[in-house]
């Protein structure tokens, strides 16, 4: 994902020298002014601006950077153990960040999108308001300057909604109903014959 403000691969040439940047003042502090929380600084860079796998190179290359300065600056451990274990601690808190960081950019990009796309229907859709006077009888609808129209020219004139027509089943069975009044005659009916028999 990019942002209009950096590309990926300026912010991962800015990570990486934030990285190196972060190594050297953590060796020039020494053991005694610890700057553990500055590793994340590259990390969410990485994150915001290059997406997903360069977030999590970034926090697992800044959690191995924090542990060789604690090497190179004299910090002894009773134990391997121990310096995996902080290493592995400082590299789920990076890596976690990272998640949390790529998972917010892409939903706030998901959001502008969406925002987008509402502004663009809203723009789309004309909206009626306020009470809308219709014939009882013929469903004319009354315009602002007083002329009676039909409805669905009343809507197309305000909105971007065009109509086609059909006939509902209920009205079918009253037009078919008139139909047969008006003509005296019973409608045929159909008479399906029967099937062939099969010859022996």
């Amino acid at each position: 994902m990019t942002d209009d403000l950096m590309s990926p691969k300026v912010a991962v040439a800015a990570s990486l020298a934030a990285t190196l940047v972060v190594a050297w003042l953590d060796y020039a502090t020494g053991l005694e002014l610890g700057v553990s929380a500055l590793y994340l600084l590259p990390v969410l860079l990485a994150a915001w601006f290059a997406g997903w796998r360069w977030a999590v190179a970034l926090a697992l290359l800044n959690a191995a950077a924090l542990s060789v300065v604690n090497t190179l600056s004299g910090h002894l451990y009773s134990h391997p153990f121990y310096q995996g274990w902080e290493l592995l601690n400082h590299a789920l808190v990076y890596l976690s960040v990272a998640v949390a960081v790529v998972a917010l950019r892409q939903a706030l990009g998901r959001e502008k999108a969406l925002n987008l796309e509402l502004n663009w229907a809203i723009e789309e859709v004309g909206e009626l308001k306020g009470l809308l006077p219709v014939c009882a009888w013929c469903h004319k609808v009354r315009d602002d300057q007083g002329y009676w129209g039909q409805l669905e020219t009343y809507i197309e004139a305000r909105t971007h909604a065009s109509f086609t027509h059909g006939i509902c089943p209920d009205c079918q069975v009253t037009v078919m109903a008139e139909r047969r009044g008006n003509t005296g005659e019973q409608p045929a009916l159909e008479i399906t014959p029967p099937p062939p028999s099969p010859s022996n």
